[in-house]
């Protein structure tokens, strides 16, 4: 049996994404994998985590839920009022908060698993401190991500799915530095999660595009329209792009058309696992999210 640790952060306004992301985790797993999920939140209710403990009832896998105080981050910029709050930094303190797993995975929840993640966990990133997907080169011409001059990374990479060498990172003191480029940097930080992993870390695997597709390309053929497909063709050509996202192992619902879980039409491989969680955690849906729109009106 293969144990792999997978970590997720979300609140209260994402339960529905978040089971949609956890029960295809655990439906797309071999049946020698075993998922240890941990769950990172400021206000999950208890009523809620026992409808998420449902879903792995009878499975190789198991699922932890553990209170972080938004206070940790006080001190760090956010986008107030917006979705980007102080939770996008949760991922950073995985070393110090699982001292027990030398290499631990991290995903977004706007996600949706089509593969199982052994062969992304078994990745040799012992010269490294993490790894994670490549979006475009790190210099002045950078189209969607803010330069940083002090970044000394070649490429600049997202942080929706990381595999973080734990072990090296506590040797190293990652999560100590990380509070130290959120202070140095505070005000000109963008993409706030983003840049401090890259600025932070000046050693990080580039993993294949495959562990983290963007909806834009997935579900349409002819990319010309595509914000993300600018700056993707200057990492990978039009070539790996057609293999890695035919061979997806993460979809990930970044940019236009918005969230599956809000839109009026679902994508039916969305939409299949909507159907499959917990009839309690269905929340925020394209007629709730109206129905609260609406009433501010």
């Amino acid at each position: 049996m293969t144990k792999i640790p997978v970590v997720f952060t979300f609140d209260k306004r994402i339960i529905l994404g978040a089971a949609v992301a956890v029960k295809s985790l655990i439906d797309t797993a071999k049946a020698e994998t075993s998922y240890d999920i941990y769950v990172y939140h400021p206000d999950i209710e208890e009523k809620d985590i026992k409808e998420f403990e449902k879903m792995v009832e009878g499975t190789n896998h198991s699922i932890t839920f553990q209170y972080i105080s938004k206070e940790k981050f006080k001190d760090a910029p956010i986008n107030k009022g917006g979705s980007w709050t102080e939770i996008v930094y949760y991922r950073l303190l995985i070393p110090e908060l699982l001292p027990q797993y030398d290499k631990v995975i991290y995903a977004d929840t706007d996600v949706l698993f089509k593969d199982d993640l052994t062969d992304a966990f078994n990745i040799d990133i012992s010269d490294y401190e993490c790894a994670a997907v490549a979006m475009e080169p790190n210099n002045e011409n950078m189209i969607c991500h803010k330069y940083f001059p002090e970044n000394k990374n070649e490429l600049t990479f997202i942080s929706s799915f990381i595999i973080f060498n734990s072990k090296c990172m506590r040797e190293e003191n990652f999560v100590q530095r990380m509070f130290k480029t959120i202070e140095t940097f505070n005000t000109r930080l963008k993409f706030f999660d983003v840049d401090v992993l890259n600025i932070t870390c000046d050693r990080i695997y580039s993993l294949p595009y495959r562990y983290g597709v963007f909806q834009s390309l997935y579900y349409n053929d002819d990319w010309s329209d595509s914000y993300e497909y600018r700056f993707l063709k200057n990492v990978f050509s039009d070539d790996t792009l057609k293999e890695e996202v035919k061979n997806v192992v993460m979809l990930h619902y970044a940019g236009k058309p918005g969230k599956p879980w809000r839109r009026k039409h679902v994508p039916a491989d969305y939409k299949e696992y909507m159907d499959k969680i917990p009839k309690k955690l269905k929340r925020f849906t394209f007629r709730d999210f109206r129905k609260k729109l609406f009433s501010k009106v």
